[in-house]
């Protein structure tokens, strides 16, 4: 009998299971993201709108990292004008949309988060994310690969402290 039961409610959490995966692949569409053919295809496919923009819609700076891009434009009025020709095209062209929560215009002064990073035009910082995530997960694996991300967007302080991070490991390292 308790085989049964367990059998029984195996099944059930299967069959929810599915259920769960139908109604997540119904709502998603495309390659999952962090997929190597992913951002293969992403660069494939939206080279038509790199064409676009730079050869018809000449803003004044534009950047395109997968599905992530920027648009500068020289006042507020000409970059709103940008992105509606760049919804356009991308709805009849390309078939796609562009997530509304991702779609945004600041001033440039007010840093521009851009991959990881938050650009401004005297510099680039380190998102604090980032830099959280760079301590907690450091170790003598991955030490010279963070270490070039601190000295490439850190400030001197966050250098000096990866520094003494880093030695901490290796003397640890050593004592074992």
């Amino acid at each position: 009998m308790r085989l049964s039961k367990a059998t029984h409610f195996l099944a059930r959490e299967r069959e929810r299971e599915r259920e769960r995966e139908s109604t997540r692949f119904a709502r998603n569409r495309g390659v999952p993201i962090g997929n190597l053919t992913s951002q293969i295809f992403s660069n494939i496919y939206l080279n038509e709108l790199d064409r676009f923009v730079v050869h018809h819609l000449r803003p004044l700076a534009y950047v395109r990292y997968g599905d992530d891009c920027v648009v500068i434009g020289e006042s507020e009025a000409d970059v709103a004008a940008i992105r509606n020709t760049i919804q356009e095209f991308l709805y009849t062209a390309l078939h796609l949309a562009i997530n509304p929560k991702n779609d945004i215009i600041i001033p440039v002064k007010e840093g521009i988060h851009f991959l990881g990073t938050r650009i401004y035009p005297w510099g680039i910082a380190l998102n604090r994310r980032n830099r959280k995530k760079i301590i907690r997960r450091l170790d003598t694996s991955n030490v010279s690969s963070y270490g070039g991300l601190i000295r490439a967007w850190g400030t001197k302080q966050e250098g000096r402290e990866f520094m003494w991070r880093s030695l901490a490991l290796i003397d640890d390292m050593i004592i074992e």
